[in-house]
C-alpha cells in the first residue's frame, strides 16, 4: 500500500493558493481535565476538554510577492497534504506572529514564518478524517 508524500502539499489562504510555501504544520490538541474520586482507585482519570489547534507555515519570499497576511488577521486555511485535493484540513485561524528570516552569512532564501491559532472547528477531509470523509474536530 503506497504512502503519502508531503512533497506535493499546498496551502490556501481563504481561497488563494500561496506559493512558494516551504512547509506547514498543524497541531490539534484537547485540554483534557484530570480528576480523582472515590471510584478511581486512587488513580487519576481524564475527561476530554475543549479542542484547539495551532500551527505554522513558511513562505519563501519572491521579488514580486508580498506577505499574504498580517498579524491579528482572521483567515481560513486549507492545508493540503498531497496533490489530490481530497486530503486536507480546513482551519479557521487567526494570525499570531509573522517572522522574517534573513540569513546574511549563508545567503539563504528570505522566508516568512507565520504562526497561527485556531479560531473555530478544524474539519479534516479524505484520509485525514477519522471516518474517511469530512469530520469536524472542533476548536
Amino acid at each position: 500500500m503506497p504512502v503519502i508524500s508531503g512533497k506535493d502539499g499546498t496551502l490556501y489562504l481563504n481561497t488563494n493558493e500561496v506559493a512558494p510555501v516551504a512547509n506547514w504544520r498543524l497541531k490539534k490538541t484537547s485540554s483534557n481535565k484530570h480528576y480523582t474520586a472515590n471510584d478511581t482507585g486512587g488513580c487519576r482519570k481524564r475527561v476530554a476538554g475543549a479542542r484547539d489547534c495551532s500551527g505554522r507555515f513558511e513562505i519563501k519570499a519572491t521579488e514580486t510577492g508580498n506577505t499574504p497576511v498580517d498579524e491579528g488577521e482572521t483567515v481560513t486555511l486549507k492545508l493540503h497534504v498531497d496533490e489530490s485535493n481530497n486530503n486536507y484540513y480546513e482551519v479557521p485561524a487567526i494570525i499570531d506572529t509573522i517572522r522574517t528570516d534573513v540569513d546574511i552569512s549563508e545567503g539563504k532564501i528570505v522566508a516568512y514564518v507565520v504562526d497561527f491559532s485556531g479560531n473555530g472547528p478544524v474539519v479534516a477531509h479524505g484520509v485525514l478524517s477519522k471516518t474517511g470523509g469530512s469530520t469536524s474536530s472542533g476548536s
